[in-house]
């Protein structure tokens, strides 16, 4: 059976117009919030708003996923997207801005997308046919890079050209989702659901089992808290980046968005490299730990660079990140059993949401009190990542490369 079959093209196209509504809308209110504001820590805040409902989610989602139609879950969501942003375009039309009221935006948005994605990471191996899971990742690690790309330069022109700017952007979202969800209702597969009976207080038990599986799976769980510490140190970056170049005598959002952009590009050619050519399964394990360390350095390092530097640099990490993307993605959705995955999967974002959240908090108000350049935070954010690289995969070697090291 070749990849690209009727159900695994209705995914990839739908996603990736999703995604270059998602894009610009994230980018237009993370700029929104914090040129209306000037605070980094009101932007953390914001920020950590859209995070914690998603770990008090978790705890339900996994097990709903796990025992319901992941394909009827994201058609709806996507739907219920399209009527949300519509509505959201017209009250920024209007003028209004309430930065309270965007963060329980947030939160309530951060509730929905728990349950949208996990559904999507669940059903997505199961259009994929045996034998093409590292290529069908490949494809899936372009979607979110190909979309920041385009509509990076193009969200930063509306904001900075159209007194609207931001609230155009968002028409503009609420369209992708309706093409993405009647062209989704097209998808015709058969999922494999939890179908054990269900009992009073159901969800603790199948939280229960999720669990056990760590204890029997210690390489899965010590992938998770790896990337619970990378969120943490993703939150510095994420959170101080487009401040810093706000605040700058010398740039502009717009060059901001064209260092997403260049990040996006780098991403894009490691997806296609990742596509047309495998690597060895005996190296992927020590591949995927050369690429952890490389690109904690050069992100920890970028904005001390000149501006032509920082392009490359972020094309570099974007390039590598791919790589760090495709090994863990497609080697743990294969290792973890399709009856449970949704629970895994779930149980696996609370971790890195809890990094996030504490990342964001913290990184915030040191921020807006220390008084230090946004820079050496970054920088002395990383020692916590790189820290984590040689307590886990590095102690734990036995454990990753029986999960990376193998052929997908």
């Amino acid at each position: 059976m070749k990849l690209w079959n009727r159900n695994f093209s209705i995914v990839t196209i739908g996603s990736f117009i999703s995604a270059l509504g998602s894009a610009a809308a994230g980018i237009a209110f993370g700029i929104l919030i914090y040129t209306k504001t000037g605070s980094p820590l009101t932007l953390a805040l914001f920020t950590i708003a859209n995070i914690i409902p998603r770990v008090l989610t978790n705890f339900l989602c996994g097990p709903f996923v796990d025992r319901n139609s992941r394909r009827k879950i994201i058609i709806s969501i996507d739907y219920f997207y399209a009527v949300f942003f519509f509505v959201l375009a017209y009250v920024l039309f209007r003028g209004y801005f309430n930065v309270w009221v965007f963060t329980i935006v947030g939160a309530f948005l951060g509730v929905i997308d728990t349950f949208y994605q996990t559904a999507f990471m669940s059903l997505f191996p199961e259009v994929i046919p045996q034998e093409y899971h590292s290529k069908a990742y490949s494809i899936s690690s372009l979607i979110w890079p190909i979309s920041a790309a385009v509509m990076a330069p193009v969200a930063a022109f509306f904001i900075e050209n159209y007194t609207n700017g931001t609230a155009i952007l968002m028409i503009f979202n609420a369209i992708t989702f309706v093409f993405t969800a009647s062209i989704e209702i097209l998808i015709n597969v058969k999922e494999k659901l939890n179908t054990n009976p269900v009992e009073a207080f159901q969800f603790i038990t199948d939280l229960r089992e999720g669990i056990h599986y760590y204890k029997k799976e210690r390489g899965i769980f010590a992938i998770g808290v790896l990337f619970a510490a990378f969120s943490f140190v993703y939150a510095a970056s994420d959170l101080l980046r487009m401040p810093y170049f706000v605040q700058s005598p010398l740039y502009d959002i717009q060059h901001f968005s064209f260092l997403i952009t260049a990040g996006a590009v780098g991403r894009m050619v490691g997806g296609v490299v990742h596509y047309l050519f495998k690597y060895p399964v005996d190296k992927r394990y020590l591949i995927a730990v050369s690429v952890y360390v490389t690109v904690e350095i050069l992100d920890a390092t970028m904005l001390f660079m000149p501006y032509f530097l920082m392009i490359i640099l972020s094309f570099i990490v974007g390039l590598l990140s791919v790589t760090s993307f495709n090994i863990r993605m497609s080697a743990t959705q294969t290792y973890i059993p399709n009856e449970i995955r949704g629970r895994v999967n779930s149980t696996q974002a609370l971790l890195w949401n809890i990094g996030a959240i504490l990342g964001t908090l913290i990184i915030g108000l040191v921020a807006e009190y220390a008084g230090i350049d946004y820079r050496f935070i970054i920088m002395g954010a990383a020692s916590v990542s790189l820290s984590a690289i040689l307590l886990i995969p590095i102690r734990m070697k036995h454990e990753f490369v029986r999960i990376y090291n193998v052929d997908v």
